[in-house]
């Protein structure tokens, strides 16, 4: 029944299924036409790149007719003699910049730039979204201990600038120069303004001044994208090295500091006024493991990468945590999240990750999923929803992609047994309209899910686990059928769209099978990104929100548009009175509704769709103490288990999909710490044994009995 999970971390999926049909090489569009290139006649791309899984080349078809039966991004694959084999001739699927003529001129010119004076510019400043709209939070590095300060003005000459000052710590020395991260929260913002602003960078002001707009509360748009990953397409085959060899990491993150801003500039040219960008994590793409110097200064290019679109200075950024930026401290340090969630479980690994605000009608919760705990979710949602109960839409982000069909990540064991069951319960609970994920590289959009809580895995009354999948037997979800290209109104469940690759620096395939979860799927093999797009119908009391999908270099609609509405919430407001916040105490009732009484005015109160919860959620969860795997971005392991790994750090195994350094004893280094000392024979497996001696049985293999506990595996003693 247990599937290896070192193999489920370890392999990748390379390689797409057969049944994802190569994207068309011929009748290209102007934007995608590609320089000519001479190649010789027995030109096979498996003697240039290694097949990661193998560690080996392929060899090279004999057949010129050989059919295709696998892909990835650097070419085509075929069988012969029962060997996977290359298929002869280029078909290169990443976004390549050296290849394509429409933006030759651009890129060349970028190049030159980027190497000399914009690649080591580690300090350029973040935009980010504050605790509410009134708001704008601001963060950068400096190289000395002056005071951060943002000069803040609704004048272009700065006639009436007003100085807000934050905070300034030591982050890290690179290269002989220390770093210090900055923080800085303006407040005050109207809506249908413009802004001028100064930061203020090692004592001197930035010239030349900035501009800030806010928009209209009731009609506005955000960008969101996935995985911009700079520099992750290294070891991609390239024009750049006329197809002979691939990609160094710096020439991967130059490429793909290009593609970001050209997918910055085509989605505010299309989108023309956007309030937010949203990211779903996997900004950069080198993690640090272990923290070398030179893998921390790659990693700052790759940052320096992400923050360089001066677009991004002009509206506020939303960003989640991806897997690839959770091993240092430089996301914490490069930006100022609102409501962090300071207090995880392992606050070493996730300081402030998980996070909250409200953006006009819209909660935002963005998780961190790569270290929190079930436990970490509730009490994050629950201080959202309890600061900010009256919102008409609820949007959640987070990096791992738990209703998806993409063949890397989406059906792994940690996604599929721990995340999955514990975010659609809490989602469905907090009755989230919206999620958006990253992490596949592949769009794909889901049915309405909503939590269902099954007795047991037999029971198939609308249990919608219908499939060969072993995976699907732990899915407590019921599936909603969502319409397209038509409005949906008053729906039961959540939409959870899964971004494909922002800057095409990696595209994945699909999972062969069929999930039932599944409304639309498509590998476009291009840069790609989002629009939500928020109205307030004029004639009528209700809020729209309509869900489109582009390629980056057409502006091609990849999806057809996913649009919902309801009634607003606050209904005081066409009253001219704002809702109540602080308190549900009726002062006065009319025909219209409920009166409370706050900040000296009258206000509606919205009655509570959930339950307020005013008790902070209390975990039972004790990490291992003299945890030494913190340092290198890593939890310890909970459980007593054997070690997969040895190497000069420690010894090392595998939970909740995720290395983790194993703890020993003081008195005796030969056995492993564990934060229990019941005798449990499933701790040799990797995992714990129940509380509960009498738990429901939800499965029994030659080890034991199984059930599920903390969202997670347990065995039964």
């Amino acid at each position: 029944m247990k599937k290896n999970t070192l193999l489920l971390f370890l392999i990748s999926t390379v390689y797409s299924k057969s049944k994802n049909i190569p994207p068309e090489e011929t009748n290209l569009l102007s934007e995608y036409e590609i320089f000519p290139i001479d190649l010789p006649d027995d030109y096979c791309w498996t003697q240039i790149v290694i097949n990661s899984e193998t560690n080996n080349y392929e060899p090279c078809c004999k057949n010129d007719n050989t059919p295709v039966v696998y892909f990835n991004m650097d070419g085509r694959l075929g069988m012969e003699d029962g060997h996977y084999c290359g298929i002869k001739g280029y078909h290169g699927l990443w976004n390549d910049r050296e290849k394509f003529i429409a933006t030759k001129d651009q890129w060349e010119e970028f190049k030159i730039k980027w190497d000399s004076e914009l690649k080591d510019d580690f300090e350029r400043i973040s935009v980010f979204v504050g605790e509410d709209e009134s708001m704008v939070n601001f963060g950068w590095y400096s190289t000395t201990e002056s005071n951060p300060i943002i000069r803040f003005s609704s004048n272009q000459d700065m006639s009436n600038a007003k100085n807000f000052i934050g905070t300034i710590e030591k982050y890290m020395v690179l290269n002989n120069k220390t770093y210090y991260s900055n923080k800085v929260t303006v407040t005050g913002l109207e809506p249908h303004s413009t802004y001028y602003y100064q930061r203020n960078l090692n004592g001197k002001w930035d010239e030349p001044i900035s501009f800030f707009k806010t928009h209209d509360p009731n009609n506005f748009k955000f960008i969101f994208v996935g995985d911009p990953q700079i520099g992750a397409s290294h070891d991609r085959i390239s024009f750049a090295k006329n197809l002979q060899d691939v990609l160094t990491i710096p020439e991967s993150t130059r490429n793909d500091a290009f593609n970001w801003n050209m997918t910055i500039y085509k989605s505010f040219e299309f989108i023309k006024e956007p309030s937010l960008l949203l990211s779903a994590g996997d900004q950069i793409d080198i993690a640090c493991s272990p923290k070398t110097e030179e893998d921390l200064y790659l990693q700052e290019t790759q940052y320096s990468g992400f923050l360089l679109p001066d677009l991004l200075k002009t509206i506020p950024s939303v960003i989640a945590v991806g897997n690839h930026e959770a091993l240092t401290h430089s996301f914490k340090h490069h930006f100022n999240p609102p409501n962090p969630y300071t207090t995880p479980i392992e606050p070493e690994l996730a300081p402030g990750y998980s996070y909250f605000f409200k953006y006009n009608n819209i909660l935002f919760v963005i998780l961190e999923t790569n270290y929190g705990f079930c436990d970490d979710f509730k009490e994050v949602m629950r201080r959202a929803y309890l600061k900010y109960p009256n919102t008409d839409w609820r949007i959640a982000m987070f990096h791992h992609d738990i209703y998806s069909n993409g063949s890397n990540h989406s059906q792994e064991e940690y996604i599929v047994r721990f995340l999955r069951p514990c975010l659609t319960e809490l989602l469905s609970k907090y009755k989230f309209d919206l999620v958006i994920n990253g992490h596949d590289h592949a769009y794909s959009s889901s049915h309405l899910i909503s939590f269902h809580q099954y007795l047991n895995n037999n029971n198939d009354n609308n249990n919608n686990n219908t499939n060969d999948n072993d995976n699907n037997s732990y899915n407590l979800y019921d599936i909603h059928e969502i319409k397209k290209g038509e409005i949906n109104k008053n729906v039961n469940g959540t939409l959870y769209i899964s971004s494909n690759s922002s800057t095409g620096s990696k595209l994945y395939g699909y999972d062969e099978r069929d999930f039932d979860y599944i409304s639309y799927y498509h590998q476009t093999y291009t840069s790609t990104f989002g629009v939500l797009d928020f109205k307030k119908e004029k004639d009528n009391d209700n809020v729209r929100m309509t869900i489109t999908h582009y390629e980056v270099d057409t502006l091609r609609q990849i999806d057809e548009p996913y649009i919902f509405e309801k009634p607003v919430k606050c209904w005081s407001k066409k009253l001219g009175y704002s809702c109540c916040e602080e308190s549900k105490e009726v002062f006065y009732e009319d025909q219209d509704g409920k009166w409370g009484y706050e900040k000296d005015n009258w206000c509606g109160i919205v009655e509570a769709d959930i339950p307020f919860d005013t008790n902070p959620v209390v975990s039972d969860i004790i990490p291992p103490k003299n945890c030494w795997a913190y340092q290198y971005g890593f939890q310890c392991c909970f459980y007593y288990t054997k070690p997969y790994l040895v190497d000069e750090r420690g010894s090392w195994s595998f939970e909740r999909g995720n290395w983790c350094g194993i703890v020993t004893n003081d008195n005796d280094d030969d056995n492993p710490q564990s934060t229990t000392d019941k005798e449990c024979w499933a701790f040799d497996l990797g995992y714990p044994c129940c509380s509960d001696p009498n738990s429901i049985i939800w499965e029994t293999d030659s080890n034991g009995s199984w059930s599920i506990e903390n969202n997670e595996w347990c065995g039964i003693i």
